[in-house]
């Protein structure tokens, strides 16, 4: 299928080079020359809320009647299709001649795919950019969303993806704060191992949720439970740079027996309601910071004398950096013979109004607000405009402090091949050996990161 789609947006690519740049009615947005109005078609991620903040802003950019060539400007915000996946709506819309002008939900990787393939715009040299890029004060944020030296994305938000703890159980194992070390998660699980009579009373069956670990078919998890504490136990940030696997042996090794210290105490299959139990059954996962409403809903209080709490990435000693995926995402502009040169200034000008220095601080304000997902900038711990929701969301104060370690994924268009190898080769066949042993008795990993280094370079053609 990827093949199938590569060969197809190769064709429509050539097609849209005979073709010039005609409007469409479902591309881009619709040019009525009459009325003197653009439609520009802007699709926001299929999630309700932030659907919601799109149209929003799209209603109050509106009513400024900017416009491009004497024509007013008229954005209209769809939700992206989401079967079977966000991105394979989008590619599917490029070869269609259907995608937008703009939409956001891009993620690094993904990225790096659509440039690859010329359908999305290089941004680093506009100037509306480098004005959002400032006034969101990213200068320093921003080099990790290169793409082979050059920005195809507005980063939007970032979701630091670490521990998620279960509060109760820490206190009632004679914890008062989060693990902070590998030994501090060895000393947890010891105790767990050596109280697991007290932790039945309370409900906690096992340490690790992690359903998603020996599944070959779920090649984004590695993202959550391989990258993350990759990059804090290894202090390296890069999966593939410049066609080369640049991966610590060590470090892998490390992330796969820190995980194997778990044993048979990690709960692979679904519990649906393994956070707002009344008692949860487990002991920590990765977090979900989305989860943060439904949390709310159910009753959960944050913070260690509450219910759940957010620790960061395991070091392997006190003073290494914490470094954590980024579940992060942004805006793209596409390049399409669907989209008049109109429309693409429209989307420009849309974009531009939202992030100007004098929109931009409360474009994050109102994106924070809507979303509990934290917006991609340098300033929010220290910008008063965010700290009434900081304090309302004690959650979300943590999760600031940890997205300043948060690192996107890899730029690089055989990242699913990449990342299925490393589980089908390395990992779930570790995990299997890993299910069979008593917690802290971690087999040794070196075979499994051996096998899944050389599946890796084979699947991404990698040195």
């Amino acid at each position: 299928m990827k093949k199938l789609i590569c060969a197809m947006l190769a064709g429509i690519m050539l097609a849209s080079a005979f073709s010039g740049c005609s409007p469409s009615d479902t591309a881009g947005g619709e040019s009525s020359e009459s009325g003197g109005v653009v439609t520009v078609n802007f699709w926001s991620a299929p999630q309700k809320v932030q659907y919601n903040f799109w149209t929003a802003k799209a209603k109050a950019f509106n009513e400024t009647e900017t416009k491009v060539n004497g024509k007013t400007i008229n954005v209209k915000v769809q939700e992206m299709p989401e079967s079977p996946s966000s991105e394979a709506g989008i590619q599917n819309a490029i070869v269609t001649g259907t995608v937008p002008a703009a939409s956001e939900n891009i993620s690094r990787s993904f990225a790096a795919t659509l440039a690859s393939s010329g359908a999305v715009y290089d941004l680093q040299d506009e100037q509306w950019f480098k004005d959002a890029v400032a006034a969101k004060k990213m200068e320093n944020i921003i080099a990790g969303w290169a793409i082979d030296s050059k920005q195809y994305v507005l980063p939007e938000y970032v979701n630091p993806m670490t521990w998620q703890w279960n509060a109760k159980a820490l206190r009632a194992l004679g914890f008062s704060k989060v693990p902070q070390t590998v030994d501090d998660l060895d000393a947890v699980l010891k105790a767990f191992v050596s109280n697991k009579s007290k932790m039945s009373e309370i409900g906690v069956t096992h340490t690790l949720y992690r359903t998603s670990l020996a599944r070959n078919d779920q090649w984004w998890e590695r993202w959550y439970d391989f990258q993350s504490p990759y990059m804090a136990l290894s202090q390296k940030t890069t999966w593939v740079e410049n066609g080369k696997l640049t991966l610590d042996r060590q470090g892998a090794i490390d992330t796969f027996e820190l995980l194997g210290k778990f044993g048979n105490t990690i709960q692979t299959n679904e519990v649906t309601d393994a956070w707002t139990a009344e008692n949860p059954p487990i002991l920590l996962s990765v977090s979900s910071p989305w989860d943060i409403q439904t949390l709310r809903a159910a009753g959960k209080t944050y913070g260690m004398d509450g219910d759940y709490v957010f620790g960061p990435s395991l070091v392997k000693k006190a003073g290494d950096t914490p470094y954590n995926f980024a579940d992060s995402k942004g805006i793209v502009l596409y390049k399409n013979s669907k989209i008049s040169d109109e429309q693409h200034q429209g989307a420009v000008a849309f974009l531009k109004w939202v992030y100007s220095s004098e929109n931009c601080t409360q474009s994050d304000v109102d994106w924070l607000k809507a979303t509990t997902m934290i917006p991609v900038r340098g300033d929010i711990s220290t910008n008063s405009a965010f700290a009434d929701q900081l304090k309302q969301y004690p959650e979300l104060k943590d999760l600031v402090e940890f997205s300043k370690y948060s690192i996107p994924c890899m730029a690089s268009d055989k990242m699913t091949d990449i990342q299925t190898a490393l589980t089908e080769s390395g990992l779930s066949v570790y995990i299997q050996e890993v299910l069979k042993q008593e917690p802290l008795h971690a087999p040794d990993a070196s075979k499994a990161v051996d096998s899944a280094f050389s599946a890796m370079k084979a699947a991404g053609n990698l040195s």
